[in-house]
């Protein structure tokens, strides 16, 4: 290799570029992603550390900062925070080297953790590829993948709407409170159906298990924030209410919400 070439390599110029091909970007949690990457070869020949595929998703939380007002006196105010975090992390392929122009593909496969996020709300979920080389300019590939409720939590969904109720906010933040690092809140409001004029709003949470659903649920809380009604969940006093689905038919779920949010409002 010409110093020239070897001098466009050091610094990013010509070299490999990633490509991920998902076969299956619609998934739920507990399933396996499967795909391949594909690496083409650069205008040099380029040593690849590995490649590794990382499942990511955003999450949001409020932050209390100091603030002062037009006459510099200080208040306490609070801003919402978007940070991202990875979920689960593979290694497709150890050390290696491109040649010229030539492409060669990887194929891969990796579990969504069964706490990922559904993809409602402003919460994303994508698989962000890393190919590892020294100081390259392109090495990185992202793509968004959408997430899908298990058979269990779509039937949670189903029950509420076939009860009136609407999804009208969904919010991801951290649940290490519930032993995982993400949790997700789905709020509810009766528009129609036999607790309309009833309740004002239902709070859920859904935690996935690989044998049930486990279901925590508030009725007309009070509004506390983003964060509010998550601080509280691990205080299992009256108002709140700790189901578990498991094999259950669609009638079934429905009814044991129906009468679980009855005797709370």
């Amino acid at each position: 290799m010409s110093f020239f070439k070897k001098a466009l390599s050091s610094i990013g110029i010509g070299s490999a570029k990633v490509d991920t091909i998902l076969d299956n970007p619609q998934l739920a949690p507990g399933d396996q992603l499967h795909g391949s990457i594909e690496v083409r070869g650069g205008k040099v020949v380029q040593a690849i550390n590995h490649i590794k595929v990382n499942v990511c998703c955003n999450y949001f939380y409020e932050e209390e900062y100091t603030e002062k007002d037009e006459d510099g006196d200080e208040y306490e105010a609070t801003r919402i925070v978007r940070c991202v975090a990875t979920l689960a992390s593979h290694k497709v392929v150890d050390a290696f080297e491109t040649e010229v122009g030539n492409t060669v593909s990887f194929d891969f496969s990796i579990a969504l953790p069964l706490y990922s996020p559904l993809s409602l709300g402003a919460g994303k979920v994508w698989i962000a590829t890393d190919l590892d080389i020294a100081s390259a300019i392109d090495k990185s590939d992202k793509d968004v993948i959408e997430v899908l409720p298990t058979h269990r939590q779509q039937q949670l969904l189903t029950a509420m709407s076939e009860l009136g109720f609407s999804l009208i906010e969904v919010e991801c933040e951290e649940g290490r409170q519930l032993g995982q690092p993400f949790v997700q809140e789905f709020e509810f409001k009766a528009h129609r159906g036999p607790f309309r004029g009833r309740t004002d709003e239902v709070e859920i949470l859904m935690v996935n298990h690989h044998d049930r659903l486990e279901v925590l649920l508030e009725v007309d809380r009070k509004a506390r924030g983003l964060s509010g009604f998550f601080k509280e969940v691990t205080d299992r006093d009256e108002t709140k209410l700790w189901l578990d689905i498991e094999d259950l038919e669609q009638n079934e779920v429905t009814a044991l919400l129906e009468s679980t949010i009855d005797e709370h409002c």
